[in-house]
């Protein structure tokens, strides 16, 4: 299947914590699984595995030349995941159009978070940037950031859960899904936040946190109204009234690259654009 172009389109202003208020889990503190149990400790700095890690270090330092890489991870750094992950669905996330498909997503995210604090604070790895003693990507909050563990990622955890239970939702976009998950993790190492073994053990503990998760009765029951809701907007039968009007006028309004100049119809070439207040990247 054709990989789709991957469009970030949410408003720049939708940059809320969504973690401040995580949704119910499906599982509890008690059926939740440890992630030590499977987590090996991360690789020591004066160890041949962290060979890996020190070279995407430096690739990740490579990546925020381009400046449209370091627009975009900046806006992965801070989105709510579910307009991260709406354009790879083809439609919009949000909880007035989809409030049964968030649920689902966010409520499992919540039992990925969990699972990753345990694990972060049990190892208590220092990140990236504070090991070298070089600023991040976003150096005023370097100080705060500092204080903060880095394996594994919690971050990826949370965007590959996301990821996982979308694609329960809508197989058929599974590629495109975690294609974006695996983008949104790197982002991560490009920011200077994590080492690569960062996210690959945030896979790997979402791999494990997700088998439990999906068995539930709770997720299955929850599913059932998502695939419902899912089905209904996909048939049209969801789509608000206004919803043809405010295409036809989009279709209409200029599209700017990052210096402010109006491109002459759509962008040929990968980068991060505006239309209408919005940002995406091709």
């Amino acid at each position: 299947m054709k990989i789709k172009t991957l469009l970030v389109a949410a408003a720049m202003m939708a940059t809320a914590n969504v973690w401040a208020q995580s949704p119910e889990p499906f599982l509890t503190d008690e059926t939740r699984p440890d992630g030590r149990g499977w987590i090996l400790p991360p690789p020591s700095t004066t160890g041949g595995e962290f060979a890996n890690d020190f070279y995407y270090y430096q690739w990740g330092k490579e990546q925020r030349e381009e400046e449209w890489v370091s627009e975009w991870a900046l806006w992965d750094e801070g989105t709510d995941l579910s307009h991260v992950f709406g354009a790879s669905m083809d439609i919009p996330l949000t909880h007035e159009t989809t409030p049964e498909i968030l649920k689902l997503a966010e409520s499992a995210t919540s039992d990925a978070h969990l699972a990753n604090k345990a694990v972060k604070n049990f190892y208590q790895r220092k990140r990236p940037f504070a090991t070298f003693n070089e600023p991040s990507l976003k150096p005023e909050e370097d100080e705060e950031e500092a204080t903060t563990f880095s394996y594994p990622s919690g971050h990826s955890s949370r965007g590959w859960m996301y990821a996982l239970t979308l694609a329960t939702v809508a197989p058929e976009c599974t590629e495109e899904l975690m294609l974006r998950a695996r983008i949104y993790a790197l982002h991560r190492v490009v920011c200077g936040h994590h080492w690569k073994s960062d996210i690959d053990a945030s896979l790997m503990l979402t791999a494990g946190i997700f088998a439990n998760v999906v068995v539930t009765e709770a997720y299955q029951e929850q599913l059932k109204k998502a695939r419902e809701e899912y089905q209904r907007i996909k048939n049209g039968e969801s789509t608000p009234a206004e919803a043809p009007a405010a295409n036809e006028a989009k279709e209409r309004t200029p599209i700017y690259d990052m210096q402010g100049r109006v491109l002459n119809g759509e962008p040929t070439s990968k980068g991060v654009y505006i239309q209408d207040g919005v940002k995406f990247a091709k």
